[in-house]
């Protein structure tokens, strides 16, 4: 990839937001009927899709006529032209235009052609190859590519075992990267190869441990909307509603709304979660739990304030029902901005 490290070294020294396909070598013709690939043809899309997302639409398809043309050198082409965004760490707008348009072409079917899961299996195992550069950016930019890909398919796309056994390899590793940016990025990629009923199962436990013991504010957050709801998760989730992070505590009150259904709660923990969130320090927390639990657990009890006391137990736990009624009398349980949830939020 000579050619797209030049690209990558003359995009720092000049400082700029988009990336700059070099003009291709002088190739000798093919002596084939198919009409050779033009490297020009390739560039000519990537600066397109780089500039605005109205004309990935266009530039796909633009894409497909060269792939037909020319099958055999396609994959070559289209990954030196990708691994120019692979050295930029800065999440610039015409980098991000680019993944999300390789992202699109790779796992989406359209009227004219469908999805190609040989092509998407065969790019993500070279990006793959490179998930251990020494380049940071490099790093992050395969564990984001791999997560948004995997992340991206149809529920019944089919997988090969190679290819997740090569993710779970990589990406496990990745989750404990030095950078992390990289670490919340592989940690979303391991989403769809959770075993959420098996308490042991490897992938579960590493995503539980990123969320109680990270460093990072953003990878704490990233565990918690990864991970899959279930017995052993639910708890390590209501754990960083006691988080130090104002954020995390946020995040995870919007994940347990978003997520997690009142009956998957015991009383017990449907009231410590209460005390907590209506008594936190912050103004903002307090607000979101109101709104958040409280507020999401009424509408699911058909709106009955009955219910909701029911529900807490009152004659066990009469403080965490004096704080639930008391929001929803204050007006507390107004709607309030739900954080994005889910392995690809960035």
């Amino acid at each position: 990839f000579t050619d797209a490290h030049a690209c990558v070294r003359q995009l720092r020294s000049h400082s700029v937001t988009v990336v700059r396909y070099p003009p291709s070598p002088p190739r000798r013709a093919l002596r084939v009927l198919k009409r050779p690939l033009k490297r020009s043809s390739m560039d000519e899309v990537f600066n397109k899709v780089q500039v605005s997302f109205s004309g990935h639409k266009k530039a796909a398809a633009q894409l497909h006529r060269i792939w037909a043309a020319s099958p055999d050198s396609f994959e070559d082409e289209f990954f030196a032209c990708l691994a120019c965004v692979l050295e930029v760490y800065k999440r610039e707008p015409a980098a991000e235009r680019v993944v999300e348009f390789v992202v699109e072409f790779a796992t989406q079917s359209s009227e004219e052609e469908a999805y190609d899961e040989a092509f998407m299996q065969s790019l993500c195992m070279r990006l793959l190859r490179l998930a251990h550069a020494k380049d940071k950016a490099v790093r992050f930019r395969v564990a984001q590519l791999v997560c948004r890909m995997l992340n991206s398919m149809a529920e019944d796309a089919e997988v090969s075992d190679e290819l997740f056994e090569a993710v779970e390899e990589a990406m496990v590793v990745r989750c404990r990267d030095k950078v992390p940016l990289v670490r919340a990025w592989a940690l979303r990629a391991l989403f769809r190869l959770q075993n959420p009923l098996d308490a042991s199962d490897e992938i579960t436990v590493e995503l539980l441990r990123l969320m109680a013991t990270d460093g990072s504010k953003e990878v704490r957050m990233a565990a918690i909307s990864t991970v899959a709801p279930s017995k052993h998760s639910i708890k390590a989730i209501l754990a960083r509603t006691r988080d130090v992070s104002e954020e995390v505590r946020l995040h995870a009150l919007g994940v347990l709304a978003g997520k997690v259904e009142v009956r998957w709660l015991s009383i017990s923990q449907r009231a410590s979660l209460l005390q907590t969130g209506l008594q936190d320090r912050q103004p903002k927390v307090r607000e979101s739990c109101a709104a958040l639990l409280v507020g999401s657990w009424l509408r699911k009890l058909d709106n009955q304030p009955l219910q909701l006391l029911k529900a807490l137990d009152v004659a066990t736990y009469p403080e965490a029902a004096d704080l639930a009624l008391e929001a929803l009398q204050h007006g507390q349980s107004a709607p309030l901005a739900v954080p994005q949830l889910g392995p690809c939020a960035s």
